[in-house]
């Protein structure tokens, strides 16, 4: 997240940038009145006792839902997919949009070992479903709104047979799925995923992280307890400015949105193997264990925010989620779904909304103790100033043989340990100012390149560089230098 470089006028737009317009109007004719599925029913004590309640009687309840027929829909097949659970099938409307079709159902089969299929520990990875709420994407998608999140709104219908359906008609022929647009920027525009994100990153220094977009959207993820965010969970939007290219995320798939398992099976995975099953309970704590599986991901687009600004922003969110904005949230539940887990559901997400500073600052505390701050593959200068009580790392780019600041944080010692800095390619320049003073120490990393280091001050240092690279020594007091 890279804010010194970012206009005004963007700031402000993208305050005010709101979620797509559809251009597909789809209403149904018909309706039916079923369950998504009876599999998740407790047929014995001791089962209920071991796998524990969860949704099971949320997955079971029947309700009324649209018919989705795709002949009369006016979408069209594009192709299958989907991953090791969901199916889903990629369909196209009339003006050329991206649409997809997603089973709310998982089946657990293809992501286990095939030496599992069919046997007991088959059966009890497929019971897990039943802790995911089968509708929670429905609330997620509301609060998303809400807080100016761009992000799916998604539609529930029950999949009718159909000819046009053709040879999927045994995956989704009656199923209930959920609909939603594939690319839901406001303009329609295409999208990266995170791995060409990381990529556009490390090769050009213009191409930036609206962090603090990506926060919002992470807080997100706390409130509602969704576990399963890791960076394939994410899309990526492109905003163009005079200088630079800015990207923010899309958050996707809210299967693990309002993840509660309570049996002993559960209990016990929590306290070994699988410590982000923290479920989602009244108190949002244990935010370090739910974002176990998001660990490199926040570390990598998160690193700019400092104390005060997550603080700034989480407290922005909380503003953003009032009583009203969550009741309404759940209010899009089915009636008989809402009668059976609104009140719950409204009570926990105020409670986990009230926590939610003290708690995330908690991790934003984690997160700060070690630090990576990486360059690109071109050219930046990395310059560390500061005293005792706070140390500046700023990163300019030199790739059109002038300084333009593209990140800028200020760290305490109180909060962070280490700080490592890593030019990647480039003809790369590192300084520590003969001002500065810190207890935090730094890893200085050039990678390929002429790189030069300038090195005074008093902070504890250590360069890992090539030797052939024939790298230049401008000064060094208090730095150890480590060729390979």
């Amino acid at each position: 997240m890279k804010y010194c470089l970012m206009p005004l006028v963007l700031m402000i737009s993208l305050h005010s940038r709101s979620q797509t317009k559809n251009s597909f109007n789809y209403t149904p004719a018909d309706s039916i009145v079923t369950a998504i599925t009876t599999q998740y029913e407790s047929k014995f004590f001791l089962h209920h006792i071991l796998m524990g309640k969860n949704y099971r009687e949320t997955w079971s309840t029947p309700v009324k839902l649209p018919v989705f027929k795709l002949s009369e829909s006016g979408l069209s097949i594009e192709k299958l997919g989907g991953g090791e659970q969901t199916k889903s099938l990629r369909l196209k409307d009339a003006e050329g949009k991206d649409w997809v079709l997603r089973t709310v159902n998982k089946t657990v089969k293809d992501a286990i070992p095939k030496s599992l299929n069919n046997t007991p520990i088959e059966n009890v990875v497929q019971d897990i479903i039943s802790a995911a709420h089968p509708y929670g994407a429905l609330i997620v998608a509301e609060l998303a709104q809400a807080a100016h999140i761009v992000a799916p709104q998604p539609r529930i219908y029950y999949v009718a047979e159909d000819k046009a359906l053709g040879e999927y008609n045994e995956i989704f022929a009656n199923t209930v799925c959920m609909l939603e647009e594939r690319e839901p920027t406001p303009d329609g525009s295409d999208t990266d995923d995170t791995e060409k994100i990381q990529q556009k990153i490390s090769e050009e220094n213009d191409n930036l992280i609206l962090q603090k977009k990506v926060l919002k959207a992470r807080l997100l993820d706390m409130l509602v307890g969704d576990w399963d965010r890791h960076a394939d969970q994410w899309r990526w939007d492109e905003i163009d400015s005079n200088n630079a290219d800015y990207y923010y995320a899309i958050p996707r798939d809210r299967d693990n949105a309002l993840f509660h398992a309570n049996g002993i099976l559960p209990a016990l995975s929590k306290l070994s193997f699988m410590p982000h099953l923290t479920g989602f309970k009244k108190k949002s704590g244990g935010l370090k264990n739910l974002n176990r599986k998001s660990y490199e991901f926040d570390k990598v687009f998160l690193n700019e925010i400092n104390a005060e600004d997550w603080q700034e922003i989480v407290n922005e969110f909380i503003l953003q989620m009032p009583d009203e904005v969550i009741e309404k949230s759940v209010r899009t539940l089915p009636d008989p779904i809402y009668e059976l887990d609104g009140e719950k559901l409204i009570s926990k997400l105020k409670s986990r909304r009230d926590g939610l500073l003290k708690n995330s600052m908690k991790y934003y505390r984690f997160l700060s103790r070690k630090v990576y701050i990486t360059g690109s593959d071109e050219r930046e200068l990395f310059v560390v100033s500061g005293n005792d009580d706070q140390l500046i790392v700023s990163v300019y780019s030199l790739s059109n043989n002038d300084r333009q600041c593209i990140y800028k944080r200020t760290f305490i010692p109180s909060e962070t340990r280490y700080i490592e800095l890593n030019g990647l390619k480039g003809d790369d320049q590192f300084i520590i100012e003969p001002s500065a003073r810190s207890k935090i120490r730094l890893r200085l990393h050039g990678n390929e390149g002429k790189d030069s280091y300038d090195l005074l001050g008093k902070v504890r240092s250590r360069v890992h560089d090539a030797r052939e690279e024939d790298n230049v020594i401008v000064n060094n007091s208090s730095a150890r230098i480590v060729f390979r």
